[in-house]
């Protein structure tokens, strides 16, 4: 019997997830496996409808969770296999070892300051069924298979990596600058990208940016992407700090300036599961200052500034060695990073996965 993705998370996430789930879909759906969206079958909700749809799903995830009754596909058949795409939703599935659950972190439940109470509770109760149960773990990350491994042991059916990658397609084209009144073309900046949240620990940077007098330099900060959890006081304080420019969610093409002209990548993120924003800026050969010992320096093999994510001193110093590079180090840093990040592609990834999925 072909194995089935529930991607139930595509209803509500549109992060970095969610292309995951998307394309793991699109490469082995329908042909090779099967796909299921809730309780909508095969189906995959768009627009508004999906919006709607999201909200009744977590209603009853949030009312029922791990309760037995109505669960969505019923009862496993005998050789049926799941994939869940997500921890959360095997609260309201059957789940037996011989599934498959896709784990990017375990950051509600080693990070719970960072999320509300109720999204805790929910991912408490849905791993501690997954600890019961002991199906097959995917990680995206040694790093998250590590913290895992620390809650819950590894006795499990497997515990196994298969790194992510690059999404090539949105680095690949023309550019064009970012053009605005305060706007950095034509001076240095720096650059975070990534959506507006406590969790990327954006304010540190910001505050490592003020302290070190990198605007008197003529250097700028550029901090784009979507809001998110925590986003108002991140803008409010961005704005108060001379050099920051605020350009929101930019299309793909000054994306693509951005990444290729910035000094270096900043973000001392709290919580990362794999690392992409890394591996992203890695593959246009721009330096990343990372958070030391995250999953955002395995994600480009150690190449980058390692920081601790609090210490605002030590990322001032990182931002200043990165400014203070000559020619050549940047060229022979930018050839190791893209080197680095070649190697993380797609069909690698894909390749990993059949080979579980489908091997005898």
């Amino acid at each position: 019997m072909r194995p089935l993705l529930d991607n139930s998370l595509s209803i509500l996430n549109r992060t970095g997830a969610y292309h995951i789930a998307k394309d793991l879909c699109g490469a082995f759906v329908p042909e090779y496996a099967r796909a299921r969206y809730w309780r909508l079958g095969s189906w995959a909700p768009e627009g508004l409808i999906r919006k709607i749809l999201a909200r009744l799903m977590m209603l009853e995830i949030n009312w029922l969770r791990d309760g037995g009754a109505f669960l969505v596909g019923g009862k496993h058949d005998e050789s049926g296999v799941t994939v869940f795409l997500d921890p959360l939703y095997v609260l309201r599935a059957d789940l037996v070892e011989r599934d498959i659950v896709l784990c990017h972190d375990v950051g509600p439940l080693t990070h719970s300051f960072l999320y509300d109470s109720a999204t805790v509770a929910n991912y408490r109760i849905a791993y501690e069924k997954i600890r019961r149960r002991k199906p097959g773990i995917v990680f995206v990350s040694d790093w998250s298979k590590g913290k895992f491994i620390s809650l819950f042991g590894s006795d499990f059916r497997f515990l196994r990596t298969i790194p992510l990658y690059v999404r090539t397609e949105l680095f690949d084209g023309p550019m064009v600058p970012l053009s605005c009144a305060d706007g950095p073309d034509g001076g240095p900046f720096f650059l975070t990208v990534g959506a507006f949240e406590t969790r990327k620990n954006q304010i540190a940077a910001l505050e490592a940016y003020r302290n070190g007098g990198f605007h008197a330099q003529g250097v700028k900060y550029v901090l784009c992407g979507p809001r998110g959890d925590g986003s108002g006081p991140l803008i409010n304080f961005a704005k108060s700090v001379p050099g920051v420019v605020l350009p929101g969610c930019v299309p793909d093409n000054q994306l693509r300036w951005l990444y290729a002209h910035a000094e270096a990548f900043v973000l001392p993120s709290l919580l990362e599961g794999f690392g992409m924003p890394a591996l992203e800026a890695a593959y246009m050969g721009l330096l990343p200052v990372v958070s030391e010992g995250s999953a955002l320096v395995e994600a480009v093999h150690g190449a980058c500034i390692e920081v601790p994510a609090s210490d605002r001193a030590a990322i001032v110093q990182a931002m200043a060695r990165a400014l203070a590079r000559s020619p050549h180090e940047k060229s022979e840093a930018g050839r190791r990073l893209r080197e680095v990040a070649s190697r993380a592609t797609k069909e690698r990834f894909l390749l990993q996965w059949s080979d579980l999925l489908f091997e005898p």
